[in-house]
């Protein structure tokens, strides 16, 4: 699916971000899920849909996928793109606060699409800008869009969302997709297994909301067949050695 949700923040969102999944209502997500597949299966309805309108996309991290797609939506929707993909590149690079970047950015953009290394800083973002913001990745934190495509894939080849088996494999600790998706499929009482190595296991404060909800989950160290077989959907990521403090940890 080349086109991602921008266009559908931008269409139909009554909220002024979108930041983390869990400031809004299962309905509401239910709805972006409905209209992706409406644009997937009729682009040409929307291809005016972001005219005269300018995304800046803000990337303070590496990325291919996530901003190639965001961009990708932009154009194919008949907007236009400012931003960078480097802050080397940028004022960054002499100091400028993020503060001051966001500021200053959105007298040029209708929309900002940022991704940050840190934790919580797409939220900061909101507090110093009226213009909508949209997280792309912070830090280990939270990827709400990866996760609305999730949804969408997930729903498409199982035709449904509610009582399936996920196993999510490999950097469940930093894992930042692993962490939106574990919060947003709660609400459609799944089964859960997390395999992982001891070092990479999914934090304490998931398992525990996991608890909350009642929730099954199991933990693996090794990646067996029965795990396999019992899994309706296989989560893989890698382990992220941008996350790691020193070279022999991310080889060990």
């Amino acid at each position: 699916m080349c086109i991602k949700f921008t266009e559908v923040f931008i269409m139909i969102s009554p909220y002024p971000h979108l930041i983390d999944l869990n400031d809004y209502p299962v309905s509401w997500w239910k709805q972006v899920v409905d209209l992706g597949e409406q644009i997937k299966n009729h682009p040409e309805i929307y291809a005016g849909a972001c005219h005269n309108k300018i995304m800046a996309t803000l990337f303070y991290e590496p990325s291919t996928r996530t901003q190639m797609s965001f961009q990708t939506a932009m154009l194919r929707l008949g907007g236009r793109l400012i931003g960078f993909d480097n802050p080397a590149n940028s004022s960054v690079s002499k100091g400028e606060t993020l503060k001051d970047t966001i500021k200053m950015v959105s007298n040029y953009a209708d929309l900002i699409v940022m991704r940050h290394y840190l934790e919580g800083a797409a939220r900061y973002a909101t507090e110093v800008t009226d213009v909508p913001i949209v997280n792309a990745g912070d830090g280990a934190n939270q990827h709400p869009s990866q996760t609305l495509l999730d949804l969408y894939s997930i729903l498409k080849t199982q035709g449904r969302l509610d009582h399936l088996t996920i196993t999510m494999v490999g950097d469940l600790k930093y894992g930042r997709t692993v962490h939106s998706l574990l919060q947003a499929l709660r609400y459609f009482k799944p089964t859960f297994h997390f395999v992982s190595s001891p070092e990479l296991r999914m934090p304490q404060q998931y398992l525990d909301l996991c608890r909350e909800n009642d929730i099954e989950y199991h933990e693996h160290t090794e990646f067996s067949p029965e795990v396999i077989n019992a899994s309706d959907i296989l989560y893989m990521t890698r382990v992220q050695r941008e996350r790691f403090f020193n070279e022999e940890d991310y080889l060990r």
